[in-house]
Formats: C-alpha cells, sequence, structure tokens
C-alpha cells in the first residue's frame, strides 16, 4: 500500500466518525425540522430559526463551514458567494454529499478543474447559472437546500490542501480529470463524463442532464464507489449502470 493510499484511508476512517457525530448531532436538533415545498418562501430567505439551529445545518449543508468545523476553527454560518459557486475539498467531500439535511433527492453537481484550465468556457456559463439560482439569497447553501440540485467546483490543483495525503481525492477514487461532471444523490455517485447529455457542457444541457441523472436514480441504477473514468471513451456517455442493491452507499 502507497504513503497516498494509507493516508487516503486514514482520512476516510477520520471522516467517517465526524460524519456519525453530525448524524447524532442532526438526529438530535432535527426530528422536527419542518419540511417544506420546494416553491416555499424557506427556499429563497433565511430560516426562520435561531442561530444555534443554524449553525447546526450550516455544519451540513455549507462546505465552508463544514470545513472549519472540521479543522477546529469558528465559522459559524454559510456566506458563501450567491454569485461564484462554492469550492469542495477533499477533507469535507464525502459528508458533504451525502446531503444529511437537503432535499432526499436533490442532485450534487460537482464540476472538475484545475489552475491550467482556469474558470472559463463551459464552467463560466455554469457560474452564471448558479447566480441565476441564487440571487436573492445570502446564504445560499441554506437556502437552497429544498433545490432539486445544487452546484460545487473542485479544483484538482488545491484539493487536498487541508489533508494529510498529497494529491486529489477524486482522481485517485474515480481518475477525474479537469472539465468533468460529477453527480450525486446522498452520495451515491450516478454520473461521470465530460459531456451532458450526450451533447456538450452547456448550463441547458447540464439541466437535461439532471433530469436524465434523476430518473437513473429512480429506476434503481447508480455507478460503483469505485468506478474510474477511462479516457477512451470520455466523449460518450457513460454506456454502463448497476443496481443500486449491488453497491453499498459512501
Amino acid at each position: 500500500m502507497t504513503t497516498s493510499s494509507h493516508s487516503l484511508r486514514n482520512l476516510d476512517s477520520k471522516k467517517n466518525l465526524f460524519r456519525q457525530s453530525l448524524q447524532n448531532l442532526a438526529q438530535k436538533k432535527f426530528s422536527k425540522f419542518p419540511s417544506y415545498p420546494s416553491n416555499s418562501w424557506v427556499s429563497r430567505l433565511p430560516f426562520s430559526i435561531d442561530n444555534e439551529n443554524i449553525w447546526f445545518v450550516s455544519q451540513l449543508v455549507c462546505p465552508v463551514v463544514l470545513r472549519n468545523r472540521m479543522r477546529g476553527e469558528e465559522l459559524r454560518l454559510c456566506r458563501c458567494s450567491s454569485h461564484s459557486i462554492p469550492h469542495v475539498t477533499d477533507l469535507e467531500f464525502d459528508i458533504l454529499i451525502s446531503n444529511q439535511l437537503s432535499s432526499p433527492e436533490q442532485i450534487t453537481v460537482v464540476c472538475v478543474y484545475d489552475f491550467s484550465s482556469a474558470e472559463g468556457g463551459a464552467l463560466k456559463e455554469i457560474e452564471e447559472l448558479y447566480a441565476r439560482k441564487n440571487r436573492t439569497r445570502n446564504m445560499p447553501c441554506l437556502q437552497g437546500r429544498l433545490d432539486s440540485f445544487r452546484l460545487l467546483k473542485y479544483n484538482i490543483s488545491t484539493s487536498d490542501e487541508f489533508t494529510d495525503h498529497a494529491g486529489s481525492l477524486l482522481v485517485f477514487r474515480h481518475n477525474v480529470a479537469p472539465g468533468m461532471f460529477l453527480m450525486y444523490i446522498q452520495g451515491k455517485l450516478l454520473f461521470a463524463n465530460y459531456v451532458l447529455n450526450g451533447y456538450s457542457t452547456s448550463a441547458k444541457d447540464l439541466q437535461k442532464q439532471i433530469v436524465k441523472t434523476r430518473n437513473d436514480y429512480h429506476l434503481g441504477y447508480h455507478l460503483p464507489n469505485d468506478f474510474r473514468v477511462r479516457y477512451g471513451q470520455v466523449m460518450a456517455p457513460i454506456p454502463t449502470v448497476f443496481p443500486s442493491s449491488k453497491f453499498p452507499s459512501l
């Protein structure tokens, strides 16, 4: 076993313990937390709950608050930008995509890039989509928890910044590369590819792919946890999905 793979496994173990701690807190704090329809005022305005509860929600849905919590630092509320997609790093990745307090069928879309690919092209268009979705929000991670999908950015060049391993977790796990999109529901990987809807990487095709991905989920399909991209097939839709009962969730 390499040092890198050993460090990643240690990180997984630590995150599992922290995830269980947060799950226990969530069950205790939000067992009676109201469930609002997606078009409710709560999806557009700050939650009408006390500051302590907002902080606990932030730990489960905001990558910045969760990351600071895991590092032992204080940042009590989501203050993510309403016009720039939040970054997720290796440290909090698995906990965040589990969507402990989000809509049960919310799709988490992870946009992979690095410094060499910059943030132009398709990612710029998807940033604009994010800005349109969140233009009236001052705590977008909290206020978007009932949205049908959420957007996150993952920078391969810096994803390991707060960990004790060198190199990207998603490169190690899935062989991802800049320009790829990954889609998850409740921690299950349902899509990993360069193209959306089989055609392009536009925001319009992203939304079409989200619909298709949700339909696949309803049929009980998702990719295995150890799925790795094969670059000979990068410009074609991933041809095979697997029954969810065959593979454990993250």
